[in-house]
């Protein structure tokens, strides 16, 4: 009976500790090609493997979730374990120098945040439950436009945010480089290809969560952008969803979230920055230099030369314009052109010359036109 009851005490055993690795969750994503991923708003996956948050289409919300309950706590009175998170993502304004609004990593009760708002609320809260401790939605924010009732410190930010957007703590958006610690300002909409990978991690027993940007390839600054010191057991429950909240608003942006990875209790796996999918060209296609330079110089020269030409006929003609004395006014003009007197004469021809005076030479001619025989004096 011993062995039977050992035996039989060995399953449980088991099966708990299956449960507790299973509690563990991690998963990572080098692309989205074949993403299991809960979508809701205007979210999609592209042919190319992005997720796609936000797109053209003003004023809307989109959300992306990972599907299934992520357990954070070991029983209802315990605290949060320990997490973290890293995510490449990329966003592109519709317009040069101005963005519309940004995006957010999120933790969440719920998948797709039912009834939040677009613009300034990111797809997160609403203008009646914003900053309400029943949300139980902690944020990490990257924010791409000031919005002065959510006292933000600038339109290029990073906040932490828990149950609303008025920020718990927010740096701008940067690095600090190793070595030398200096701080690198980094923007977050993109200028030409920009990507920035973004790392959020919560430390369970010092209750502190801590934020780091970086551009793309360069590896993660050993100090973080933020570091925020709060216990967020009273706001996170047993289990929740994470995943991505955003929004566009009368400016619309492109939001791309381009490889995800996640770790409960532990260092969530790095991304695979090769594997990740390209991101579509956002700006129009650069001509060669014969088009953009070229082709304008030449057809700039051919209007000039064309303006020149005319100038220099219109010039010459008045030059040489024949000048209609006052008795032609009132008789009519009694002059040939020096062409069809040439034609006349046969070109003064010697054979035509009839004799020579004092101012010249006397020559034959007949008229071209009206086959008038005439006497040419050439002076």
């Amino acid at each position: 009976m011993a062995m039977c009851s050992n035996f039989i005490l060995a399953i449980p055993l088991t099966l708990l500790a299956s449960l507790v690795a299973g509690d563990d969750v991690g998963f990572i994503y080098n692309g989205f090609r074949s993403a299991n991923l809960s979508l809701d708003g205007i979210a999609e996956f592209t042919s190319d493997g992005l997720l796609q948050l936000t797109n053209g289409t003003r004023p809307q919300t989109a959300h992306a979730f990972y599907p299934h309950l992520v357990n954070f706590k070991n029983s209802t009175n315990a605290s949060v374990s320990s997490f973290s998170t890293t995510f490449v993502f990329a966003i592109a304004s519709g317009y040069p120098n101005v963005s519309g609004h940004g995006m957010a990593f999120v933790i969440s009760p719920t998948k797709g945040l039912p009834g939040a708002s677009a613009a300034q609320y990111l797809g997160l809260f609403n203008d009646s439950n914003n900053g309400n401790g029943r949300n139980h939605v902690v944020a990490v924010e990257l924010d791409t436009v000031q919005n002065a009732p959510f006292d933000d410190i600038n339109n290029n930010h990073v906040g932490i945010d828990i149950n609303g957007l008025n920020s718990n703590a927010s740096s701008p958006a940067g690095y600090y480089e190793d070595g030398s610690r200096q701080f690198r300002n980094l923007s977050l909409t993109m200028l030409e290809g920009q990507r920035i990978q973004a790392w959020v991690e919560y430390h369970g027993l010092e209750k502190r969560m801590d934020v780091t940007l970086a551009p793309f390839r360069v590896p993660k600054p050993k100090t973080p952008l933020l570091s925020f010191f709060h216990d967020i057991s009273s706001v996170v429950k047993n289990e929740m969803y994470v995943g991505f909240s955003s929004s566009t608003g009368v400016i619309f942006a492109s939001h791309y979230v381009l490889g995800w990875s996640f770790k409960m209790n532990g260092q969530a796996q790095e991304l695979s920055l090769s594997q990740l999918p390209k991101l579509p060209r956002l700006s129009p296609k650069k001509r060669s230099r014969l088009l953009t330079i070229g082709v304008p110089l030449i057809l700039a020269s051919l209007i000039s030369l064309a303006v020149s030409s005319v100038v220099f006929f219109t010039r010459r003609k008045r030059k040489f314009a024949e000048v209609v004395e006052e008795w032609e006014l009132e008789y009519g003009p009694h002059r040939f052109k020096f062409k069809d007197l040439y034609i006349a004469t046969k070109g003064f021809k010697d054979k035509e010359l009839l004799g020579a005076g004092g101012f010249g030479r006397v020559y034959r001619g007949v008229l071209p036109t009206s086959k008038i025989e005439v006497a040419v004096k050439r002076v």
